[in-house]
């Protein structure tokens, strides 16, 4: 078997982590996507994602990122306090509320 970075996962982190870094938000979602196509149940990758996402402001994309890696780690404050600045973005009050009603509970 060949070593090819495009199936490393570490490789899709660091570049990801890199690209947002630098301010690079659509190239760092690309890497992302990737990066959860290897990992899918990686909540971190999933969170870079809706990050870069929503410095794109692309908060529904953003929204749906968030919401996978909750699934995958329920408990995670940063996830929830992202989702429900996508929320409040996206003018949805109430689904915000419910962030910020979950978080307390945390």
């Amino acid at each position: 078997m060949t070593f090819h970075p495009t199936n490393n996962p570490v490789f899709w982190k660091t570049t990801a982590e890199s690209l947002f870094s630098e301010e690079r938000y659509e190239k760092a979602a690309e890497a992302y996507l990737r990066l959860t196509e290897l990992l899918p149940n990686d909540a971190e990758a999933w969170k870079g994602r809706g990050a870069a996402l929503f410095a794109l402001e692309k908060y529904g994309d953003a929204v749906s990122a968030f919401e996978r890696a909750l699934i995958l780690s329920p408990d995670d404050r940063t996830s929830l306090e992202n989702l429900a600045a996508c929320f409040e973005k996206l003018g949805a009050s109430e689904k915000r509320a419910a962030c910020l009603l979950r978080l307390s509970d945390l």
